[in-house]
């Protein structure tokens, strides 16, 4: 989440304008079966990472964490809840009972009446808890060798000022340190991501059943991924100042969704967010700097997601939110996974190129879905998400296809054959050899192709214009178009010659 539309600073006590389009990383957890790191891993850790240079919060860090300080002292005033847990008569956060939590399945339908109104909901365990801490493990260790592939740039002094950004989105209050940090995630190659996205948005079907709802959209052909990436909090990461991921517009322009990978604790620095904010009335408030956005942080109730690990947030990108402050001592390592989806009725720019790889094609859910039941699901080693491996599969079933004696098959292997490309090479010799056995089942557009062939002496030794006549006049039998001008062409060059 990295596009930073408006950043407008001011001293001390007045309100920074902070508008970015899904900069936001709060919230760093820990996983109840890991033990807290000590001080001396923990800066060990942080002496490892390299430092990122530029960014748009370049210059204005000290500014924006005590924008941020502030911040949370005026939403101190106001109720503070738990995101998910309901409010008793007195006003104060009621938590649900964990049996009743269990034996009452969230439906996607009522789920997305709250998402419209509140701008903001939880996903119980959309991702089982194993999976998350295997997914965790591998993220950490991919920030890791992205670190280190960092650092290399930078000794060998590579020309690229800025080498973080081939691994990394641009993230709100980085830190000094990188105490925070945006880590792009690959589909293609990695089993751990594919296996975690097919548990939720295939073999659970309550996010994906809840954005079609809340969008509105048949099968979710028009609803498209447009961010993958790991929101990566360190202990020391100060808290965000509270912004939306985009300007107010009519429709949400992107829906997004922050699945936990531990246990977040209120010490990890959770997302907090301002419920019923992603309209256009407290919007034009949080514009109106500094009284109307510190009124509005002072009297708007918030609520904080102390998720457990594979629970989720799914909110509108207009809704106001912030990270929150990892503390230092008690904190934990928290990492995030996160998505977000286009709206297809918001027409609006974004403007947020957002945090995506740039090998990823855009691709709407239904397809999304498609590739990931074919990652988990299939026998065959194939990556869906890899086009040259899916290519080359193809090809092979062409192939022994054709060889089986499929004329339609070997139609086609000429004609990939003739024009290369599709991941084979030009061989006209061995398009003529398909288009020939082809046509001798019969099939018209193969023979008027091997008399063309014939016809040039492309793929052969010498041409031959008797051959091609013969094939030309079986494809005119049938009608082919254009065979029967070609068969009378070559008619008359045989005359010629006599």
């Amino acid at each position: 989440m990295n596009a930073l539309i408006g950043l407008a600073m001011m001293a001390s006590q007045v309100a920074t304008v902070v508008s970015f389009c899904g900069v936001q990383q709060a919230q760093p957890p820990t996983i109840t079966t890991i033990a807290t790191q000590t001080t001396a891993m923990r800066m060990a850790a942080s002496s490892s990472r390299p430092q990122f240079h530029g960014g748009f919060d370049i210059g204005t860090m000290d500014a924006l964490e005590e924008r941020g300080e502030l911040e949370a002292s005026l939403m101190e005033q106001a109720p503070v809840g738990i995101l998910g847990e309901e409010k008793s008569n007195g006003g104060k956060m009621k938590k649900k009972k964990k049996q009743a939590n269990k034996a009452k399945k969230q439906k996607a339908a009522a789920v997305a009446r709250a998402l419209r109104q509140e701008g903001v909901v939880k996903l119980d365990g959309i991702l089982s808890a194993s999976t998350a801490a295997s997914l965790r493990e591998q993220i950490l260790e991919r920030r890791d060798e992205a670190y280190a592939a960092v650092a290399d740039a930078a000794t060998r002094g590579d020309d690229d000022d800025e080498p973080w950004r081939k691994y990394f989105a641009d993230v709100l209050l980085k830190g000094d340190l990188n105490q925070r940090c945006d880590l792009l995630l690959p589909l293609k190659g990695w089993p751990g991501i594919q296996q975690g996205l097919h548990e939720i948005l295939v073999a659970s079907n309550l996010l994906t059943n809840t954005l079609i709802s809340t969008l509105g959209v048949e099968g979710g052909e028009d609803v498209t991924l447009y961010e993958l990436s790991a929101l990566i909090s360190e202990p020391g990461s100060a808290r965000q100042p509270v912004h939306p991921d985009n300007p107010y517009q009519e429709h949400p322009p992107l829906l997004t969704t922050f699945i936990a990978l531990q246990d977040i604790t209120a010490e990890m620095g959770p997302t907090t967010f301002i419920p019923k904010s992603n309209t256009a009335k407290v919007h034009a408030r949080y514009d109106d700097v500094p009284r109307g956005r510190d009124g509005l942080l002072r009297e708007s109730p918030s609520v904080v997601a102390l998720l457990n690990a594979g629970d989720a947030s799914l909110f509108d990108s207009r809704s106001l939110h912030c990270g929150g402050a990892n503390s230092a001592t008690d904190g934990d390592t928290r990492v995030l996974l996160y998505m977000s989806f286009r709206n297809p009725r918001a027409t609006e720019p974004i403007g947020n190129v957002g945090s995506i790889m740039k090998d990823i094609p855009r691709m709407d859910l239904a397809e999304l879905r498609s590739k990931l039941a074919a990652a988990v699901e299939s026998d065959n080693d194939v990556d869906p998400f890899d086009d040259e491996m899916e290519k080359s599969l193809a090809i092979q079933e062409l192939r022994l296809a054709a060889e089986k004696g499929d004329a339609l098959a070997q139609l086609q292997m000429g004609t990939k054959s003739y024009l290369g490309g599709e991941g084979m090479e030009v061989n006209v010799a061995e398009a003529v050899r398909w288009f020939e056995l082809a046509a001798s089942q019969g099939l018209a557009q193969a023979q008027f192709n091997a008399g063309v062939c014939h016809s040039t002496g492309e793929g052969l030794p010498k041409r031959d214009a008797a051959k091609s006549g013969e094939y030309f006049r079986l494809a005119a039998e049938q009608n082919y178009p254009g065979a029967k001008e070609a068969y009378t062409e070559v008619l008359r060059e045989l005359e010629s010659i006599e």
